[in-house]
C-alpha cells in the first residue's frame, strides 16, 4: 500500500564508486568510469516508478561526462550541486569553499539550462564546526541545503540538529531552508533525549533488513507526521564494482555491504511510498524566498 500522507523526497548523490571512498581527487584518474552502471539500473527504477528524483551532481563528474546532466533533466530530475570536489567541507576554508560550490553551480545550470537552488555538501560534512558554509551558500544564490544528517557518525554529524526541515539561521544571522537526512528517535536507558537512529539512506539502508526500514518509515511518517528525506548513490546498484584496499577498514566496510541489496530494496521502496523532488516538496517555501 502506497502511503500519501506525506511528501517524502528521493534523493541522488549522483558520484562515481571511488568517489566515496575517501581518495583524494589528484588519484582519480587512476581508477575506471562505472558511472552509467549503477545509474542506468536506478533510472530505470525510479521511471517504472514513476518518481522524479533530485540529484545532487558532482561538479568534476558532470565535467567528465557532460551527457548525463541533460539526460536527467530531460527525465524531469531536478539537479542540484554536491560540489566540485568531493573535499569535507569542514576541511576547506571559506575562498576554497565558494570557488568550490560556485564552479559547481555555473556547470550544472549550463549543463541543465535551468537553476540549481539546492546543495549537499561530500559526506554529509556541514558540521557544527562548518556551518560558516551557510552563509556562502545564501550568498552564491543557494536556496535549501540538504547536508545536515542529525546523528553521530566518525565523518559527519549534529547530533542536536533539529530532525524536521525547516529554516536555520547562518552564523551573520541569515536565514537558509534546511533538509535533514531522516532519524527517528528511539528511546534509550539512562537518557530523557533518546538517540538519533539513521534511516534515510546508504550505508544504513543496505545495513537494516527491509522491514526495519519500512518500519521506521512508518514510524516516522505516521506517528511523528514527518516526510521521509531518503538518498542513495548511482554505485550502490552496481555489484561489479573494483574492490580495492583502503588504510581504514571502516569506510571499506560501510562501501561495500550488502550492494547486491540496494535494487531490490528500492524497488520495494518505490512501491510503498510516493516520492517527489524537493523543489516540488518545499516549493511553498522556497517561495517565499524567491518573493523577498
Amino acid at each position: 500500500m502506497v502511503r500519501t500522507t506525506v511528501k517524502n523526497v528521493f534523493s541522488v548523490d549522483l558520484e562515481d564508486w571511488y568517489q566515496g571512498l575517501e581518495i583524494d581527487m589528484a588519484a582519480w584518474g587512476a581508477y575506471p568510469s562505472r558511472i552509467e552502471a549503477g545509474l542506468d539500473i536506478l533510472l530505470d527504477l525510479l521511471d517504472k516508478a514513476g518518481v522524479q528524483a533530485t540529484f545532487f551532481v558532482l561538479g568534476w563528474q558532470a565535467e567528465r561526462a557532460p551527457h548525463i546532466v541533460p539526460r536527467l533533466a530531460a527525465r524531469g530530475h531536478e539537479i542540484a550541486s554536491h560540489g566540485y570536489s568531493h573535499r569535507f567541507v569542514y576541511q576547506q576554508g571559506p575562498v576554497e569553499f565558494r570557488a568550490d560550490l560556485r564552479r559547481s553551480v555555473r556547470l550544472l545550470e549550463t549543463q541543465s539550462g535551468g537553476p540549481v537552488i539546492g546543495y549537499r555538501a561530500p559526506f554529509f560534512s556541514i558540521t557544527a564546526d562548518a556551518q560558516w558554509a551557510l552563509d556562502i551558500m545564501l550568498e552564491e544564490g543557494i536556496l535549501y541545503d540538504s547536508s545536515v544528517f542529525p546523528t553521530h557518525n566518525y565523518r559527519y554529524g549534529i547530533p542536536n540538529a533539529d530532525r524536521r526541515p525547516g529554516w536555520v539561521r547562518t552564523p551573520s544571522g541569515g536565514r537558509l531552508f534546511e533538509v535533514p537526512l531522516s532519524t527517528v528517535r528511539l528511546p534509550t536507558s539512562g537518557s530523557r533525549m533518546g538517540v538519533n537512529v539513521p534511516l534515510g539512506g546508504g550505508g544504513y539502508f543496505r545495513l537494516y533488513p527491509y522491514a526495519l526500514t519500512r518500519a521506521f518509515s512508518d514510524h516516522l511518517c505516521v506517528r511523528e507526521g514527518g516526510g521521509l528525506v531518503f538518498y542513495v548513490h548511482p554505485w550502490e546498484f552496481d555489484t561489479q564494482q573494483p574492490h580495492i584496499k583502503l588504510p581504514r577498514w571502516l569506510p571499506q566496510v560501510t562501501h561495500y555491504h550488502r550492494l547486491d541489496t540496494t535494487a531490490d530494496k528500492v524497488r520495494r521502496l518505490l512501491a510503498d511510498f510516493e516520492f517527489v523532488t524537493m523543489r516540488e516538496a518545499f516549493a511553498p517555501h522556497l517561495a517565499e524566498v524567491v518573493a523577498r
